[in-house]
């Protein structure tokens, strides 16, 4: 089911009495949590409203919680997070696994039980699993590929009578790396910058959002793979000058050109892709964009000196700036 269904399911009163949220995309995982708040009205939400950590509380208060009635109201709400336990490093004891199965398969009429697994790999081979899975109704929040961010994005531009340029939008979804959650939290200072032209520029994006560090280490693989050694140079100057420490940002050149090695190794969509990898598929298509530019020879050439150069770091008093600068002239 979707959030749209949830919505729908609220508004006509027809809950069931467990829910499993799973999904990757932050923004919408929140706002499922705020429509399970809703349901709740404002005054009873003290009384009838609850949320545990389990890796912070454990079970027992959320279940003493669920199993008892709503306080002078129709529904109670109890979200649990983080149910570990669901895992396959996770357990229970025996006493808590039978309070748990007892409260699935027993329900207090009017008390709702969300859990939030949201990327936890579940143990389908557990018992407690399996019966969650069975008894749940199922509410996934996926991560939105680059296509659904820039829909999203567009269709909140015109909810507010707001233009970007087509140049602001990419650059934006390149800042955020096309998260829908980072372009949600970019957006409002946009609109406040553009308030008066109802327009929003590239410059706008360019002053206003700070482009992510992975977005930094793409700028400079693609330099240091042109080969254009004043302008890797400037740029690994500015990083430097503006606090960026030269270990961590060499880590992060070398993780750029080790992504481009894996994505090479890669077939199927951008997708699945970046499932294997554990990355946004965003990353995935920007990589494979650069390996149709550069000779994968060329890639391992260069992962390998940026590993000297790390070592190099790592074990001498060498100047790192000085260090880059020979990289640069040698590649």
């Amino acid at each position: 089911m979707t959030l749209q269904d949830l919505k729908g399911q609220i508004d006509n009163q027809a809950l069931p009495d467990l829910y499993l949220v799973t999904g990757e995309e932050p923004a919408l995982l929140q706002k499922a949590k705020r429509l399970f708040a809703s349901i709740i009205p404002e005054a009873d939400q003290e009384m009838n409203d609850a949320s545990y950590d389990f890796s912070a509380v454990g079970l027992d208060d959320a279940i003493a919680d669920i199993t008892a009635s709503p306080f002078f109201g129709d529904h109670r709400v109890v979200r649990l997070t983080n149910p570990t336990f669901l895992t396959v490093t996770g357990k229970l004891s025996d006493s808590q696994e039978k309070a748990f199965l007892s409260v699935i398969e027993h329900p207090i009429p009017g008390n709702l039980l969300v859990i939030f697994a949201n990327d936890l790999k579940l143990d389908k081979r557990k018992k407690l699993t399996k019966t969650v899975l069975a008894k749940a109704e199922r509410l996934d929040l996926p991560r939105l590929n680059e296509r659904q961010v820039g829909q999203a994005l567009q269709g909140l531009l015109e909810q507010r009578g707001f233009r970007m340029a087509a140049d602001a939008k990419q650059e934006l979804l390149l800042r955020t790396q096309a998260s829908y959650s980072k372009m949600l939290q970019e957006l409002p200072k946009l609109l406040a910058y553009a308030a008066d032209s109802k327009g929003i520029t590239r410059q706008a994006v360019d002053d206003l959002v700070i482009k992510e560090s992975t977005a930094q280490a793409f700028d400079l693989a693609d330099l240091v793979l042109k080969g254009e050694r004043e302008g890797a140079i400037r740029t690994y100057h500015d990083l430097v000058k503006n606090g960026e420490a030269p270990l961590r940002l060499n880590a992060l050149l070398l993780g750029q050109f080790r992504l481009l090695l894996q994505v090479a190794s890669l077939s199927g969509s951008d997708a699945e892709a970046g499932k294997a990898l554990g990355i946004h598929p965003f990353r995935v298509k920007l990589a494979r964009q650069s390996l149709r530019t550069y000779p994968l020879g060329k890639v391992r050439d260069g992962f390998l000196k940026i590993l000297d150069m790390e070592i190099q770091m790592k074990s001498k008093a060498v100047d790192p700036l000085f260090l880059f600068e020979t990289f640069m002239v040698n590649f």
